[in-house]
């Protein structure tokens, strides 16, 4: 019998076990490390775990992003989305993914970007930034960056979407 999954707002207490599950799910320290970073710059707008008999098993986070030029609005990147290893393909970070946009949408978010998998995070609302003339400006990701516009904000001009600078420290 599955224990149910509850998912809330994370909190201080929670911060060891989060970084628990991204060096798990990430099978490295970047992630955590970044996190931590984000943490000390009050960078975070939305986080959230996922609770299983009462252990942290998945996390999922929002930061402000920029844009040049300027978009109006409160512009966020979900990063990162994680899932300890053996609780991976239940749908616990589909469960995350959605409280959290449920929450941005909720905050009034006009765009929502994301660095990941296309076939994963379509399932959410996310589409290529690049149909839009929005590019991350850091890289070429190509169509792996994606987003969700709220606000109906992007158009004519393009736009470059800059991560907090922790992002390129780790």
């Amino acid at each position: 019998m599955s224990a149910e999954i509850f998912i809330r707002p994370a909190d201080e207490k929670d911060r060891p076990a989060i970084l628990n599950v991204l060096c798990d799910a990430f099978r490295r320290e970047d992630e955590a490390r970044l996190v931590e970073k984000l943490w000390q710059a009050g960078a975070m707008t939305t986080e959230l775990v996922a609770e299983e008999n009462g252990v942290v098993i998945g996390y999922c986070a929002f930061s402000l992003v920029t844009s040049e030029p300027a978009l109006d609005g409160l512009l966020l990147g979900l990063a990162p989305l994680a899932v300890l290893n053996e609780r991976q393909g239940n749908g616990v970070g589909k469960a995350l993914a959605m409280r959290g946009l449920e929450n941005c949408r909720q905050q009034n978010a006009a765009l929502i970007v994301v660095l990941g998998e296309p076939g994963y995070y379509s399932r959410f609302g996310f589409k290529p930034a690049s149909d839009y003339d929005v590019s991350w400006a850091a890289m070429d990701a190509g169509r792996a960056f994606q987003l969700i516009d709220f606000a109906g904000i992007t158009g004519a001009t393009p736009h470059k979407i800059s991560y907090h600078s922790a992002f390129a420290e780790v």
